[in-house]
């Protein structure tokens, strides 16, 4: 046993790539609210953005319940930082997610931080390790829907900006419900594995990533699987007010190059 294992490391304050990224967010923000007939461009760049503070929010929200939960590397590794090049890998947190968002409008789950689970305390601060990243991901679409709300309460009408955002909400409402899939490499799995069979844990372990390729050709090639995951989707966006052809819109601008 080592000193570190004794007296965790205190984590890191808020890193400067955080405050930067979400200063960009915030610019392109300011931009959609003042432009009337937006160029697409700048709504991809809002929801991309937009996307990555989402993950990095999700990841955070993963690494610090782990952190209490008894997983100390977590502040080694800079996960409690915010820092989003701590969190996204480039090809499965940010590449593939963009490809699927282009083909379908669908809010892909991407890669997720390394958690020692062999160093929490209990198979509840597990279980609660892998919820808190959909819960990060559901005070994002919460947060989003009170912006929507708070527009059309004063009034204003659909606008540039509140139609990337409802897309942005949409996306939102995707990686929740993908995310709590009970299915192996996600976090839904992530919150039961904790109290089954070692033999079925390990087991589980070996089909992850067959799980995202399944899930992936199931989504774009079996009607049945699609139709009912767009219908969950839509009851989340509904129920938090999203509107339907703000959705739309903004999905037509995200996808510029269409158009």
């Amino acid at each position: 046993m080592t000193l570190t294992d004794i007296q965790p490391t205190k984590p890191a304050p808020i890193s400067a790539n955080a405050l930067i990224l979400v200063a960009v967010f915030a610019a392109l923000a300011f931009a959609l609210a003042r432009t009337a007939q937006p160029p697409g461009v700048l709504t991809f760049a809002f929801v991309v953005v937009g996307w990555i503070l989402s993950v990095v929010v999700h990841e955070f929200a993963h690494a610090f319940v782990a952190y209490k939960a008894g997983d100390h590397t977590i502040a080694e590794k800079g996960y409690l930082t915010l820092d989003p090049l701590k969190y996204t890998d480039l090809s499965t947190s940010l590449v593939l997610p963009l490809i699927v968002l282009a083909m379908g409008g669908i809010g892909f789950p991407g890669g997720a931080v390394y958690l020692r689970e062999d160093l929490m305390r209990s198979k509840r601060g597990r279980a609660l390790a892998s919820l808190a990243g959909p819960l990060g991901t559901l005070a994002v679409l919460v947060g989003l829907a009170v912006c929507l709300a708070t527009d059309r309460a004063f009034g204003v009408a659909s606008s540039p900006l509140s139609r990337a955002a409802a897309f942005l909400a949409f996306l939102q409402a995707w990686a929740l419900v993908l995310n709590l899939l009970p299915l192996p490499g996600l976090d839904g799995f992530g919150v039961i594995r904790p109290y089954l069979p070692p033999a079925i844990q390990q087991r589980a372990l070996k089909f992850g990533n067959l799980v995202f390729i399944g899930l992936f050709l199931a989504i774009f090639f079996v009607q049945p699987v699609a139709n009912a995951l767009f219908s969950l989707v839509f009851l989340i966006s509904d129920l938090f007010g999203v509107p339907r052809p703000d959705i739309s819109a903004g999905y037509q601008a995200f996808r510029f190059w269409v158009s």
